[in-house]
């Protein structure tokens, strides 16, 4: 029920605004007891698709778009990146450096990657930063965008190296590819090293 619901949602066939039929209905049309329903249209709810309103019913939402973290220090990139994110046709999220970047990734529900520069402005900080998001955020992918990629090499090998490592100066192409690469789904480690796009590093 829950996939079916979703695909629909999803696909454009219930749009942004439609009533959900009544638990009841929903029930006797996917023959289950109205608790699963309940349940999945939770489940629904927790990934923005449905908004359940006391009283009035169901509505079917408009799908978030997905957020990207762009994280640097130098405003000009900053702005660059975020540019190159909307022109992908994702939200860009952009933090100044470490602290703000973490905040975000406590509010921010819909963050699906990370793109973070190393030195913000010492090298300690941005792989500071990258470890603790690695750790904390284990299933958000992280590109590190630098211009000084020996910067990483105290992370070669551990579970905090990012899945991708993008070269400054950064191109539109080659934020796409990054963008393509970490956002399908399902996509392995493996898929996106040996795939990565000229200019970046694979994990």
């Amino acid at each position: 029920m829950f996939d079916t619901l979703r695909a629909r949602i999803v696909g454009g066939e219930l749009v942004p605004g439609a009533r959900l039929p009544s638990y009841v209905a929903l029930a006797a049309q996917f023959g289950v007891a109205p608790l699963t329903v309940r349940q999945v249209l939770a489940r629904l709810e927790e990934e923005g698709l449905v908004s359940r309103e006391q009283g009035r019913g169901t509505y079917v939402r408009a799908p978030a778009r997905p957020a990207i973290l762009v994280v640097d220090d130098d405003p000009g990139v900053r702005q660059l990146l975020a540019g190159f994110v909307e022109h992908g046709g994702y939200r860009a999220v952009s933090a100044p450096g470490p602290e703000e970047a973490l905040a975000a990734l406590e509010s921010e529900p819909q963050i699906a990657l990370v793109l973070s520069d190393v030195r913000m402005p010492a090298t300690e900080d941005g792989i500071g930063f990258i470890r603790t998001a690695r750790r904390r955020w284990p299933g958000i992918p992280l590109a590190a965008v630098t211009a000084y990629p020996a910067d990483l090499d105290a992370l070669h090998g551990s579970p905090e190296w990012p899945i991708l490592v993008l070269t400054k100066p950064v191109r539109l192409a080659q934020i796409m590819e990054v963008l393509r690469l970490a956002m399908r789904a399902p996509t392995s480690t493996h898929e996106a090293a040996t795939a990565a796009p000229r200019g970046t590093s694979p994990a």
